[in-house]
């Protein structure tokens, strides 16, 4: 989301595409404004940086496009009043929204003198922060706990900062480090389903943990959002896999049972009937009559081919 400044009510109900845009057109007098373009690294993560005068914002009406928007006030203790539809939220030190909305007005109040705005690519912006949007929907504006969790520590040390330029790269860095902790998550989760297939799925969760040096919470919440299950039901489904494989072979239930790790063959069966809507005898009986079926065509087929060379001699 980008927060636009409406001077002139012909614009109130303009949707935003593009800054850029708008910028070259009517604001391009105001004077003050600057758009900053991200590293190249980051920029399929973020679409620009820009920096509003706070002289310029107070007591005016603005909008959005629906983009992701981080927005930074200038000073620590500066505070922001946000009205949208007859409700007041009020945060410190800057906010953060997504949903596009019209006639919202904004009110500042403090010493700062500029007001920082970071405006992402949604695609990629979710992706990046790991965030549901649909719940992100539901609220016009939310505080910068929702997107950093450790959002004090990084307020600090952009207080630390000597100007904009050097807080644009102290945020830069840190979405840098964002990437680079869900790239050693997406390894971790490789690693684990490959783990996971190289025993068959017999190797228990502590063990899981252990290799991957991981704590359970973790490993559940990554694993059921890149996979869509547990980690626990994936082991399960991979034993499952390897022994029913074994078993279309072998057909030796007491032996696949101990091979595959089950505790004993009830629970081998309680998973045969849950994956195949079948017991393993059931399963044995259909391939039997299956077989003895194919046996009957192929015999019948061969009794005709030899009558019709009779016929044809």
């Amino acid at each position: 989301m980008f927060c636009t400044i409406l001077y002139l009510c012909t614009f109130a109900r303009m949707p935003v595409s593009l800054l850029e845009h708008i910028i070259s057109h009517p604001f391009a007098s105001l004077g003050g404004i600057r758009a900053m373009t991200p590293a190249k690294d980051l920029q399929e993560y973020v679409d620009s940086f820009f920096i509003f005068p706070c002289c310029d914002l107070s007591d005016s009406l603005v909008y959005n496009d629906g983009t992701p928007m981080l927005a930074f006030l200038s000073e620590a203790e500066d505070e922001v009043e946000l009205e949208y539809n007859e409700a007041t939220s009020r945060f410190k030190s800057g906010w953060f929204s997504t949903r596009s909305f019209e006639k919202m007005t904004v009110r500042f109040s403090g010493r700062g003198t500029y007001l920082l705005i970071v405006r992402f690519k949604p695609a990629s912006f979710y992706r990046l922060f790991g965030l549901d949007a649909k719940k992100l929907n539901t609220r016009p504006f939310w505080n910068l706990q929702s997107v950093f969790h450790d959002s004090d520590a990084l307020l600090e040390e952009m207080q630390q900062c000597d100007g904009v330029g050097e807080k644009i790269g102290l945020l830069e860095n840190c979405i840098r480090n964002i990437l680079s902790v869900n790239e050693k998550s997406n390894k971790l989760l490789d690693e684990a389903i490959r783990y996971i297939r190289l025993h068959k799925g017999t190797l228990s969760i502590d063990e899981l943990k252990s290799h991957l040096g991981v704590n359970y919470k973790w490993l559940e919440r990554n694993f059921s959002e890149a996979v869509g299950m547990t980690p626990k039901c994936y082991s399960s489904l991979q034993r499952f896999i390897h022994a029913y494989t074994a078993f279309r072979v072998q057909k030796d239930l007491v032996r696949i049972t101990a091979d595959s790790g089950y505790s004993d063959t009830n629970h081998f069966i309680k998973d045969f009937k849950k994956y195949t809507g079948q017991t393993p005898m059931q399963y044995l009986r259909a391939c039997n009559m299956k077989s003895c079926l194919t046996e009957s065509r192929s015999r019948i087929s061969l009794e005709k081919s030899s009558l019709d060379c009779s016929v044809i001699l």
